[in-house]
Parts: C-alpha cells; sequence; structure tokens
C-alpha cells in the first residue's frame, strides 16, 4: 500500500466517521402532541421521552449502532397508552439500536422494533416559559368566532384565551397540562395574528380533570 493510498483510506475514515456521527447531534421527533416521541443526543448524551416521563444518560454511536449506558428517569405516573410507549422506547434503547440518517430522517432499528423520527425544528434563541393549559378549546372572538386554547401561568390565575397554537401540541379533552415552551418574537405579524410564536418544548406533566 503506497502511502498516497494510506492517505486517501484514512481521510475517507474520517469522512465516514463525521457522516455517520455529526447528523445525529440534536433533536429528533415523531408524532405529537402528548403522546410524541423526542429524543435529543448532545455532548455524548441522550435525553428521550414517549410522551411521559423523561429518561436521560451517557450515549454514542459506535459503528452504526446507538449504545446507550445506564439511563435515569422521571417517575412520573401517566395513562396506560403512554406507559407502554414509553416501555417499548426502553426497550429499543437498550437493544443498541442500528442508526441511519437519510433525507432528515433518524431511523433507529432494534431487533424486534424501529422507529422513525425527523429533525425537530432548533429551539435556540427562543425565550424560556411554563404555562398550564386547558385540554379543552373555549369560544372566542379574533377577526370572527374560533376556538381558543385556554392558558395560564399560575393554577392561583384565571384561564385566558390564547389566540395561537402551540407548534407541537395537541390537547386531548379530559386532561390538563403542564408544558415548557420556547416563545419566540413574530416580526410584523398580521393584524390579526399573534405577535408571540409557541412551540412545545417538553409536557412537564398532565393531569385528568375531574368531572
Amino acid at each position: 500500500m503506497t502511502r498516497n493510498t494510506l492517505i486517501a483510506l484514512t481521510a475517507m475514515a474520517a469522512l465516514s466517521a463525521c457522516a455517520n456521527q455529526a447528523p445525529l447531534s440534536g433533536q429528533w421527533q415523531a408524532g405529537s402532541g402528548e403522546g410524541k416521541t423526542s429524543l435529543l443526543l448532545k455532548d455524548g448524551n441522550l435525553s428521550a421521552t414517549a410522551g411521559c416521563n423523561r429518561l436521560f444518560g451517557p450515549a454514542e454511536v459506535k459503528d452504526g449502532r446507538l449504545l446507550v449506558g445506564n439511563l435515569a428517569s422521571t417517575m412520573m405516573m401517566c395513562p396506560p397508552e403512554l406507559m407502554q410507549k414509553e416501555d417499548a422506547l426502553k426497550k429499543l434503547l437498550a437493544s443498541k439500536p442500528q442508526v441511519e440518517v437519510k433525507d432528515g430522517k433518524l431511523l433507529l432499528k432494534g431487533d424486534s422494533q424501529s422507529l422513525v423520527l425527523e429533525a425537530a425544528p432548533s429551539l435556540e434563541g427562543g425565550k424560556t416559559r411554563f404555562i398550564y393549559v386547558m385540554g379543552e378549546t373555549k369560544p372566542c372572538m379574533g377577526v370572527a368566532p374560533m376556538q381558543c386554547l385556554q392558558v395560564r401561568e399560575d393554577k392561583a390565575q384565571p384561564w385566558q384565551n390564547h389566540f395561537g397554537q402551540i407548534e407541537g401540541f395537541k390537547a386531548e379533552p379530559g386532561l390538563n397540562y403542564r408544558l415548557r415552551i420556547k416563545e419566540f418574537d413574530i416580526a410584523n405579524p398580521p393584524a390579526d395574528a399573534p405577535s408571540k410564536r409557541w412551540v412545545l418544548d417538553m409536557v412537564v406533566e398532565s393531569e385528568v380533570v375531574k368531572p
């Protein structure tokens, strides 16, 4: 093997490693609303949720597989369907799944299940806020009659109309939520549109509304 060939092979290996690992750094998501699955890979750490508890711990990509260390977890009780999704996510992450990034999608392929996630919109630069959201909308009046989300920042406050949407969030009747959101200013919004853009960062908790 000549010196030039060796240099070329070394460069190709380095490029291949970058191609395999660099795109994985960031946030990925699947679904929407309370049951949204999200996964964040950054600086050798993983944070993931299937809509209930937050899983977090060390992780790395090696030889095309995602290797996850012992994961810690929050300890919230959630609806059975979300707990089942969470168990399935734990099993997938523990199975050393194969990793592939293609067309802006992240594929995790385990022995018995797979998961496809899309690149999440960047939340950098937004203002972090915690809000409560009612699971049901209420009639309100904008330019025309419409349905508004009901929001507040403190449980002691009355509910207020929110005339926009919360990107990535879908409320379910019968549940109230506490959300962590990112707020962005909208430059020159139309007269009948909000001046702020809200994007879901995390469902902190949900609770069943008593009849």
